[in-house]
Formats: C-alpha cells, structure tokens, sequence
C-alpha cells in the first residue's frame, strides 16, 4: 500500500511508533534497517521513544547491505551511520548486531554467514530507503531477485551518490547485500521515500512498471507499505494520510 504523509516529520513518527510496537510485541525482534540520510530522523524518535525499555536488550539486528573494502568503523560505511543514528543511542551490545563486514578476505562466507542468521531469525521489521536508481540495500537495477546474500557490481550513480557519505572521495567498486527476497520474506516491512529529490525516481516506482526497478518488486504485497512525504509524492496520484 502507498501512503502520503504531509511531512518528512511525520513519515518520520509514524515508522519511529512502528519500531516501538515491533519491538515490544514481536516474539523474537529482528530488525533490518538501512542506514543512510531518509531514517535518520526515525531511528532517533525511536531512541528517544525506547529510553529505559527493558526489551531493547531481546532486539537484534541484521545487516541490509554494506560496501566492500571500507571498514565498519570508517566514516561513510553503513554500520557506522547505523552506529551513530541508532546502536549508540539505545545502548545495543556488540552481541545483538550480526553485520556483514566488507573487509573480509572470503565474501562468500560473509554472505552464507548472515543468510544463517536470517534462516534461524527470521526478520520481523525491516526499513528500507530507496536510492536515486530505485536500489533496495545495494540490489541494483538488472539484479536477479535473490533469495540470498550476495556480491554486486555497484552503478555507477550509487558511486556518486553515496560519495556524500564521505569525507573524502572514496572508490567504491562492490557492495554485499540482502536479497530482495530476504526483504520481502521479513514479516513487516516499511520503504521510506521523502524529499522533492526523490520525487522523480518515486514517480518510476509507481507509474512506469516497464522500468523494472528493484523497489517495485516490494510493491502489491499486504504487509509492506510505502511511506511518501508530499515533496516525495509530488507526481502520484494517492490520498494523504
């Protein structure tokens, strides 16, 4: 289903209070999140919301996606965003995040390890943002529909575009991420597009099916919602919530 929202503000409240009854209701909360500038403002209403909630301790969390080659420390990787927008302020321990590391010298094995993860914890709330090409994690458009991790080829407008989560120009090559299908297998899942920047690529997704974009294999599915603001929706023809 497709949802407008007035603001980014209150796309933000909405996942944000979505997190909270996940958190708190789900048997086993796992949690796949992507990282980058459209949850940022979800996942610090919610860090403010779960102050002092016992159950954080029982959440976990599974990587969406990650470059290959940069460290999960360096600035720009998506374990740190994830680190500085939501692990560090609700206190996660090291124990409750399994996350695929770039560096590793065998991706393969990085990438059968978190599908293992996945397999004996099943995911129960994932956030997805969409890139400017309409890339879920970092399955991009002409990927095959997975149902397992994989090594991809990033494009070459996810190079340029993720530069801005750097702060010097970083070659990026590759990247490991989920599968759509690992995505579209969790039990709950919400895809966050807002911005007037984003508004043409949102455009795509809804109204040009031909395009064969790797978001709108999320779309026509009960239990995953589309979250637009109104800069975002700008094009689409929908009722605003």
């Amino acid at each position: 289903m497709i949802r407008i929202f007035e603001n980014e503000e209150a796309v933000a409240n909405e996942i944000a209070k979505e997190m909270m009854e996940h958190l708190l209701h789900d048997e086993n909360p796992v949690f796949c999140l992507a990282s980058g500038s459209t949850p940022e403002k979800s996942y610090r209403k919610f860090a403010k919301e779960v102050e002092g909630e016992r159950r954080v301790k029982e959440l976990k969390i599974v990587s969406l996606d990650e470059w290959v080659g940069i460290d999960r420390d360096s600035e720009g990787s998506c374990f740190q965003m994830l680190n500085k927008d939501l692990f560090s302020l609700v206190g996660l321990d090291s124990e409750q995040i399994e996350f695929f590391d770039g560096t590793m010298p065998d991706l393969q094995n990085e990438c059968s390890r978190i599908d293992d993860f996945i397999e004996n914890n099943p995911i129960t709330f994932s956030l997805m943002g969409v890139g400017m090409n309409g890339h879920i994690g970092l399955n991009e458009p002409g990927c095959s529909v997975l149902n397992h991790s994989s090594v991809v080829e990033l494009s070459e407008k996810t190079k340029e575009v993720a530069q801005k989560y750097f702060n010097q120009p970083t070659e990026l090559e590759k990247g490991i991420t989920l599968g759509l299908n690992q995505v579209v297998h969790s039990r709950r899942v919400v895809v966050a597009i807002t911005g007037e920047r984003k508004a043409q690529i949102a455009k795509e997704i809804v109204s040009n099916l031909e395009a064969k974009l790797p978001a709108q294999e999320l779309l026509g599915y009960e239990h995953i919602d589309f979250f637009f603001d109104l800069e975002a929706a700008k094009y689409i023809n929908c009722n605003k919530d």
